[in-house]
Parts: C-alpha cells; sequence; structure tokens
C-alpha cells in the first residue's frame, strides 16, 4: 500500500509540477453524451479493475500501470489474520505492491485511436489521477481533442450512467 500510495503521490506531485497537455477535465455526464457522438472512452484502469470493479459500456480497456505484488513472510500474514477476525484491515499491507508504467500504452492507443478515428478521446481511470496521467501522455504525443473524465469510474457509478462488468 505504500509504494502504491507513494505511487500515486509521485504522480500527482509530478502532473501538479508539469504543463497540462490535454484539452479539460471533463464531467462523466458530459464524457457519456461525447461517447453517443462518437468520442472514444479508453479506461486505463489495471485489467483487475476493467473486469471485476466493473467499467462504462463501450469503454475500451488500456492499463496506464501494471502491479508487480509480491508476497510478504508467512508470519506477517499469520498476525494480519489474525487481527483481522477483529476488524477489516488494509490487505495491501501483506504485500510489496510496485507500480511499474505500462511501455506498451502509447502504441496500443495509437492503435486503438486508429482503428476507431474518434471524434475526441476521453480518459478515465477509478478517480481521475491516472486518467490525467495518461490524457496528458496522448496530448503531449500530439493526439488532439483528448479530454480526462473528472471524478473516474466512481463518479460514473454515482451518476448511474450504464456499466457492466461487476
Amino acid at each position: 500500500m505504500k509504494k502504491a500510495l507513494l505511487l500515486v503521490v509521485f504522480v500527482l506531485f509530478s502532473f501538479a509540477q508539469e504543463k497540462v497537455w490535454y484539452e479539460e477535465d471533463i464531467e462523466v455526464k458530459e464524457a457519456y453524451e461525447m461517447m453517443q457522438k462518437g468520442a472514444l472512452l479508453l479506461d486505463v484502469r489495471t485489467a483487475g479493475e476493467y473486469i471485476y470493479a466493473g467499467h462504462p459500456l463501450g469503454a475500451m480497456s488500456i492499463p496506464i500501470f501494471e502491479y508487480s505484488y509480491r508476497p510478504k513472510p508467512i508470519e506477517l500474514k499469520v498476525r494480519f489474520a489474525q487481527k483481522e477476525r477483529q476488524k477489516a484491515l488494509d490487505a495491501h499491507r501483506i504485500y510489496d505492491i510496485t507500480p511499474i508504467e505500462n511501455k506498451n500504452f502509447l502504441q496500443s492507443a495509437k492503435k486503438a485511436i486508429g482503428l476507431t478515428k474518434p471524434k475526441a478521446i476521453l480518459v478515465i481511470c477509478r478517480s481521475g489521477a491516472r486518467s490525467a496521467y495518461a490524457a496528458n501522455i496522448l496530448a503531449k504525443n500530439g493526439f488532439t481533442n483528448v479530454y480526462n473524465v473528472e471524478g473516474g469510474f466512481l463518479e460514473w457509478k454515482r451518476a448511474k450512467l450504464p456499466y457492466g462488468g461487476e
């Protein structure tokens, strides 16, 4: 959890200092309306999030990060399980999690954009941080009409927009 949290802080800190190259942040309802008019929605969460947490209908999964999970010693897992009998704990504490930027992200996105020829490119993640990072990568590499979906999939679900995959 600490490494994942550090990555998020690093990405946000790096992004805060970097110029925003994409068009703008948009709300989920605007993103949904843009999809109805031919925009492509790229979901940059992990494959597991896309499959098991659900995803906006019509979204294309191209993860921006992959993660390496290395279990911590079994003694820690035993103590964790014993403590968790009283209350739920953060299961991230029993793994060393290493985020790795997906080296194929840009290549995959270029291919998807080339095949679909969208009017706009919308980028979504869980809450908006990874998608802002990915949208910036796309815009810096020459793509136009790139938008970050503010609030991510959490906000998409709150707005009761169509989703599936859970």
